[in-house]
Parts: structure tokens; C-alpha cells; sequence
């Protein structure tokens, strides 16, 4: 059995740096589905992201938590956040969204599996207000009439890897094991295909800078 596990907080500091730069409100946040490693990873990846751009790249971006959606983890720990307390709970995926959207905030990275979809009509639903997807690329799902509201989507390249593991088992050399996969094997990341997203030119360039540094 060859076991994928990625380091979501790569891709959470790609998220956060994409929407600390696009932000026109200066409020961004992140919603998760449960406080488990993987979510927290996500959600502190995206916080270190937007400190990071606020640092670096003279953005002034605030994140928004709402104390009632506050998320505590396996070991009982306090982390903040914006936590839906599921991960198929559509309708106080939509409430929490529409919260957020309430504090004026117009990114918000959605990592809360089937309950991400209540954020997203959330979004649809306002003006303005952004979203950025969540380990594969979301730019279908966020199709809303003529326009499109996923500014882009953090990533676990789950694909190459299976086809590299699959060549692997057809050369005979597969080898079984618990992965950790990361940028260093370019298996996190952000979409910044052409028609996939809809960051500016300067925001592309940024988030990849700062993602060589974390890949290096």
C-alpha cells in the first residue's frame, strides 16, 4: 500500500498570499469543515500566507474570524478559525459564509469538503466576493451565470502521483509506505493555468516567488 499524505499548509501559504494580494476590502478568511490536522495545516498555512504578503509585499490584509465558528483540535487546543463543525453540512457552510461576507470580507479559502459548497453560494450570491478552492482545481464548480467566483484553488497533486506509483508497480520497483508529500516533489502548490484562475498578472508572480522560497 503506497499511503498519500500532503502538506496542506503549502498550499494553504499559496492561498493566503493569493488573497492578502487581491483582496479590495483588506478582510480575507479561511473556512474549514473540522479542526483535524489536515484542516488546521490548511488553516494556519493560509493565516502564514497573509502575514507573509502583509510583510513582504505591503499588503494590509485583516483576517476575520467569527468567535462563534472558533475550531478546537484533537488535542483540545483553542485554534481559531472559522470552523463548520462537518464536512457535508451545506447550510451552515452558507450561514458561516454568509457571516463572513457580513464583516465585509471578500476572499475566502474554503477547505471544508461538501459544507465549502454553502460558502460558495454564499459568494454567488453576493457581489463581488471571491473564493479560493480547495485540493483540486474548483474553477468549474464556481461558474455563476456569465461569471466565475474561484480565484483560484490551492492544491494536492494527487494525479501525478498515482501515475507515478502506478509506473512504479508496471517497472517493478513499487515500494509501500506513509508519504508525506510536499512542494519539494511539486505535489502542493496553487492553479495558475491560463482560463483556471483570476488573479492578476502581479499575483501570479508574487505567490510563485514565495513558493520557490518555500519549495527551496
Amino acid at each position: 500500500i503506497y499511503a498519500m499524505t500532503f502538506k496542506e499548509q503549502e498550499s494553504g501559504f499559496c492561498a493566503g498570499l493569493a488573497a492578502a494580494m487581491e483582496t479590495k476590502t483588506g478582510k480575507v478568511a479561511v473556512v474549514n469543515g473540522i479542526a483535524f490536522p489536515s484542516n488546521v495545516n490548511y488553516q494556519y498555512g493560509f493565516e502564514s500566507g497573509v502575514n507573509y504578503a502583509n510583510k513582504h509585499y505591503g499588503t494590509t490584509a485583516q483576517i476575520v474570524e467569527l468567535p462563534s465558528y472558533a475550531g478546537t483540535d484533537v488535542t483540545g487546543t483553542a485554534v481559531g478559525g472559522n470552523y463548520v463543525g462537518n464536512f457535508s453540512d451545506e447550510a451552515t457552510g452558507k450561514v458561516v459564509g454568509e457571516a463572513l461576507i457580513a464583516e465585509g470580507v471578500d476572499i475566502i479559502f474554503v477547505a471544508a469538503g461538501a459544507s465549502g459548497n454553502g460558502v460558495f453560494t454564499a459568494a454567488k450570491e453576493a457581489t463581488d466576493v471571491f473564493c479560493i478552492g480547495c485540493d483540486v482545481d474548483q474553477f468549474d464548480d464556481g461558474v455563476n451565470g456569465d461569471k466565475n467566483i474561484i480565484l483560484t484553488s490551492g492544491l494536492k497533486v494527487m494525479g501525478m502521483n498515482v501515475e507515478k506509483q502506478l509506473q512504479a508497480i508496471n517497472d517493478g520497483t513499487f515500494k509501500g509506505g506513509n508519504f508525506l508529500l510536499g512542494a519539494d516533489t511539486d505535489s502542493t502548490g496553487f492553479v495558475s493555468a491560463e482560463g483556471r484562475h483570476q488573479m492578476s498578472a502581479e499575483t501570479v508572480e508574487k505567490v510563485a516567488e514565495a513558493f520557490g522560497k518555500v519549495k527551496a
